[in-house]
């Protein structure tokens, strides 16, 4: 078995770099996207219990520290109610930057070849 030669070597390394290149926006819409989304969708559906939303929901109308009374059960309603709506709005936001997120997916690879040939196309003129 002979050893590769250098141009051989560069020859290989030039073809298998330029397939790559050929192959990364192919893989960036099919495989990267799909993964992105799965990504977006498995995170929103477990927002609410990484943030503990669903537990807080659960326990709205059970009283805080066992207290049966009238008034300690309209003041456990009313911090765990605000403490629903802050985390509901939590949740939200968290959602909302995963979308952008995935929507920046999307769009950063064609914007970053058309900044790529503008910078280019500056330098040569």
């Amino acid at each position: 078995m002979s050893k590769p030669t250098t141009a051989e070597f560069i020859r290989v390394l030039a073809a298998d770099g330029f397939r790559e290149i050929l192959h990364f926006p192919l893989w960036w819409y099919t495989t990267g996207l799909m993964r992105t989304f799965q990504w977006a969708t498995s995170s929103i559906k477990g927002a609410p219990t990484f943030f503990g939303l669903d537990v807080w929901v659960k326990n709205l109308f059970v009283p805080m520290y066992g207290d049966e009374s009238f008034v300690g059960r309209l003041i456990s309603f009313g911090v765990r109610f605000f403490v629903v709506l802050v985390r509901g709005l939590v949740v939200v936001l968290f959602s909302l930057a995963v979308v952008v997120m995935a929507i920046l997916y999307v769009v950063v690879l064609p914007l970053m070849i058309f900044m790529f040939i503008a910078h280019l196309m500056g330098m040569l003129l």
